[in-house]
């Protein structure tokens, strides 16, 4: 890989801040959070084949119907095109559904957009690698 220029490591260090703090609203289900990281007209593709907006994210959320016990994001590359940042990486997250809990090993691709001086996501696909029970409690 190219070296990164000093004005697009510092742009790629505050976009892997906004991953981890994305990454934890998620996994404490911290809606105001995600309501400020997630731009209005953000759209998801997920492992469930779920297209969705910001509202029906934040619906499924705050009713207990998304919930996740970890979640921990590895970005592996990002790269910036002008106003926009591409993120893509790896994530492990333990979902907990109202039957059953599963480990979801998937690979992610996050699109932020820098809008009014603050960067959101826009776009997100998530594709799933495995399946897996998880570890029981220590």
């Amino acid at each position: 890989m190219s070296a990164i220029r000093g004005d697009d490591a510092q742009l790629h260090k505050t976009i892997e801040i906004l991953e981890q703090r994305e990454s934890k609203a998620l996994r404490d289900a911290d809606v105001l959070a995600l309501q400020t990281l997630w731009a209005d007209d953000l759209i998801v593709n997920s492992t469930a084949n779920l297209i969705a907006g910001k509202q029906i994210l934040l619906e499924m959320i705050q009713k207990g119907r998304l919930r996740l016990r970890a979640h921990e994001r590895r970005p592996v590359r990002i790269v910036t095109i002008d106003n926009i940042v591409v993120v893509t990486g790896n994530e492990v997250s333990q979902l907990i559904s109202e039957t059953a809990e599963l480990k979801l090993f998937t690979s992610y691709m996050n699109v932020w957009m820098k809008r009014k001086k603050n960067w959101q996501l826009v776009a997100r696909h998530v594709g799933l690698i495995q399946r897996a029970q998880p570890e029981p409690p220590q």
